[in-house]
């Protein structure tokens, strides 16, 4: 079995990012190989700060591992925004309750 490479490109400003393509499966994300058709969306990763921009493909995306094409993708790429984490608040009734 193959596993999952690691793509690395360098950004015309000279960033690094890591490309890799995941699948969503019962509401989380699995890593797939690059290019694979069950691909649901992208992440470009920087290297140097940590930055993940997340493309969705759609009907019509254009998957490849082309260097000018990712920085295109790059461009109208949105930040990953990070999930609330519930908390735990103790209610009137000594029990506690979860707040998503």
């Amino acid at each position: 079995m193959r596993s999952v490479s690691e793509l690395r490109f360098t950004d015309r400003n000279g960033s690094q990012w890591i490309l890799r393509d995941y699948k969503v499966v019962e509401e989380d994300k699995q890593l797939v190989f690059v290019n694979d058709s069950c691909a649901s969306c992208r992440a470009f990763e920087s290297v140097e700060t940590g930055t993940v921009f997340l493309y969705t493909f759609g009907q019509v995306s254009y998957r490849t591992t082309e260097p000018n094409v990712l920085e295109g993708q790059l461009l109208f790429a949105k930040p990953q925004r990070p999930r609330p984490k519930p908390t735990a608040e103790p209610t009137s009734g000594g029990q506690l309750q979860m707040n998503a």
